[in-house]
């Protein structure tokens, strides 16, 4: 009696599973999301790149005030949209060590060191007044005292950037005392060059 009660039992328990698992009840499964295809427009990351583009040409624009205000401020904020990474206040401490290079390696004949810092027509003139120096035995030419450099003007005609810088200095040519040098140079380059280098095109007396 025993054994046929636990029988009964069971083949409940068995037709319940049944009902339960060999039926299909309950949530479906989630679908398997197939993976992009290779190279398919992917609007949402296309917008991500495209915003993350239009973050960063924002931020070239962006121009400190302070360092673009005063004499040439347009001039100087057309250069630094069309060259990456243009400080003004890196310009006036390469434009100084230039000015000095220069007129030291003038008075000294170095014509090496001066085709690397000016321009073709530059080079000629000075070269001519080298050769003059030399044939006359002038003494070099030491730079004393240079005051802070001023940027005077500055533009972007095309692919070249100008600049105008003033200079105020004190020189020593081998004379009695010192003579002074009030002179406003023009560097320029091209803005698409590799060569970062600025060239001295020009040199006018204030």
């Amino acid at each position: 009696m025993e054994i046929l009660f636990f029988a009964v039992v069971a083949a409940l328990v068995l037709g319940r599973l049944y009902q339960v698992l060999g039926q299909n009840r309950g949530a479906e499964p989630p679908a398997m999301r197939p993976p992009p295809a290779f190279g398919r427009p992917d609007p949402v990351g296309d917008k991500l790149e495209n915003d993350k583009a239009a973050e960063e040409s924002a931020k070239v624009l962006q121009f400190p005030a302070k360092e673009y205000d005063g004499p040439g401020a347009e001039g100087l904020k057309a250069i630094a949209a069309a060259q990456r990474g243009f400080s003004t206040p890196e310009f006036l401490e390469g434009a100084k060590a230039a000015y000095e290079m220069i007129v030291t390696a003038y008075g000294a004949g170095d014509e090496a060191t001066l085709k690397d810092l000016v321009d073709s027509d530059v080079f000629e003139a000075y070269k001519v007044a080298m050769d003059e120096r030399r044939a006359a035995n002038a003494p070099k030419i030491d730079v004393v005292r240079l005051n802070e450099p001023k940027i005077v003007d500055a533009e972007l005609d095309g692919k070249i950037a100008r600049i105008d810088v003033a200079f105020s200095s004190d020189l020593a040519d081998g004379g009695d005392g010192l003579r002074a040098a009030d002179e406003i140079w023009t560097f320029e380059r091209q803005v698409d060059s590799r060569d970062p280098n600025w060239l001295l095109s020009a040199v006018r007396t204030a």
